[in-house]
């Protein structure tokens, strides 16, 4: 790497500069050494020795990038860190990095919110569950160490590459009622974030990378509630089973055990209401193959039998006109 092409780099860096609340930036990375960006205000090529590291440098904005071919490497948290097609990138304003540019061809495009932007976002946002607060709160809160979201998606990438071309051209052309659109569009990238991504945050704070698993394993537990287990938890996170113990009461105040009941629980009252299923299918499906202990159980941490919560709650739909 000549000392010109590093200057380049770092002036090229330093100016990914953001004019309003959000902006979009495209970059297609050659192995030739050519870079072609575009955003709202330019379209530039340059050229650069590859190898070739950027200044280390960090944002006063989030930011947000999504690897759309090929592959992107960038120096996080002291390591060289390579993303692929597909992968989405979630920096914090206090996480220091660099672009390391090699001989390969990528496209990637980034995304730039403003704190105050997205506390906009989040004020209109309605979804409560704890991979959402945990996905905001990664973003909005965490500013006592460096930090970064890693998402891989688990689904087909066609709606999340609808979103971001959306937000793009919503930046590039700015019509009237802009900021209203991309507002809404940003909702729904964080909703699919969530609930089509596996999430994993690098952290250099002990206690947030505790908080993820944790999050991640509720998020696993709901999913699988009839059939999970402790030992089927340590094939799937690989942690030995007494640490998701640890982890509960650490944070939730209940073993391993009572947290699944609850959810099971949870789950099985739902179906009590949403179908006519008898109640051996109802256990079933809540994860207890012995119908009188399900029984049991039920009215212990409820207070009433399945068949009387059934009938109450739904007398007390008919009677409000529900």
């Amino acid at each position: 790497m000549s000392g010109n092409d590093s200057e380049a780099l770092i002036h090229y860096t330093e100016s990914r500069m953001m004019e309003g609340d959000f902006a979009t930036l495209l970059c297609r990375y050659g192995k030739d050494g050519h870079m072609h960006s575009i955003s709202r205000t330019e379209e530039r090529t340059q050229h650069y020795d590859l190898p070739c590291q950027g200044k280390y440098h960090r944002h006063q904005f989030i930011e947000i990038f999504y690897v759309m071919e090929g592959s992107f490497e960038q120096i996080l948290l002291g390591e060289k860190r390579c993303f692929f097609k597909g992968e989405v990138v979630i920096t914090d304003q206090n996480c220091e990095h660099a672009d390391y540019l090699e001989e390969v061809d990528a496209t990637v495009l980034f995304l730039w919110l403003k704190p105050s932007f997205l506390d906009e976002i989040l004020k209109s946002y309605e979804e409560r569950d704890d991979l959402h607060r945990f996905l905001f709160h990664a973003l909005e809160k965490q500013k006592r160490e460096q930090s970064f979201l890693e998402l891989k998606s688990e689904t087909d990438e066609g709606e999340i590459r609808e979103i971001l071309e959306r937000l793009t051209k919503e930046d590039h052309v700015r019509l009237p009622g802009a900021k209203e659109i991309i507002r809404g569009y940003l909702i729904r990238l964080f909703h699919l974030l969530c609930t089509s991504f596996c999430l994993q945050l690098h952290s250099s704070d002990q206690e947030s990378k505790e908080r993820v698993l944790l999050y991640e394993l509720e998020r696993y537990i709901r999913l699988h509630a009839a059939d999970v287990t402790a030992s089927g938890l340590e094939k799937v996170f690989h942690y030995h089973r007494n640490y998701y113990n640890l982890l509960l009461r650490k944070y939730k105040g209940k073993s391993f055990r009572k947290y699944v009941q609850e959810i099971r629980m949870e789950q099985a009252r739902a179906l009590l209401l949403a179908t006519k299923l008898p109640l051996k299918q109802v256990a079933l499906q809540a994860g207890y193959e012995n119908t009188g202990f399900f029984y049991r159980l039920f009215q212990r941490m409820n207070g009433v039998s399945p068949t009387e919560y059934r009938r109450g709650k739904r007398a007390g739909q008919e009677d409000s006109g529900q």
